[in-house]
């Protein structure tokens, strides 16, 4: 569950747990996503790594009706690149009262780090989908 280690992600569904997790070092910088409760407190979180196979906007989302009040943070290119956060999104449906979206323009072949916590520490099952 460290960024050295990251699960592979495609794009769909990713399932995920972090149950087991642990924090990772040097918690994400929430001024890239004032106001949206990223609340990151110490969280058990877990790594994406994905690829993009091509350049334009991606949709990264934490919506999963089973799911647990997520947290999201993209880094672009290495593990210490943050270049979006989101603690809570709104505007799809069949979410968990609280899910984490990003909405970013990826280039094609650039590797995408997506780590994924909780507020205020929560743990638990849900799924990562890349559109």
């Amino acid at each position: 569950d460290e960024c050295s280690g990251p699960l592979l992600a495609s794009i769909g569904e990713n399932a995920f747990d972090t149950y087991t997790a642990t924090p990772s070092a040097d918690p994400p910088d929430d001024s890239q996503c004032s106001g949206t409760y990223l609340d990151w407190d110490n969280s058990p979180d877990i790594w994406f790594l994905w690829v993009a196979d091509g350049s334009g906007s991606v949709h990264f989302s934490t919506c999963d009706g089973s799911s647990y009040d997520t947290s999201i943070v993209l880094y672009e290119g290495s593990c210490d690149n943050q270049v979006a956060c989101n603690g809570d999104s709104s505007g799809e449906t069949g979410c968990q009262d609280y899910y984490s979206a990003i909405d970013f323009n990826v280039d094609a072949g650039e590797m995408y780090y997506i780590r994924i916590g909780g507020w205020f520490g929560e743990t638990g099952q849900g799924t990562l989908t890349i559109e």
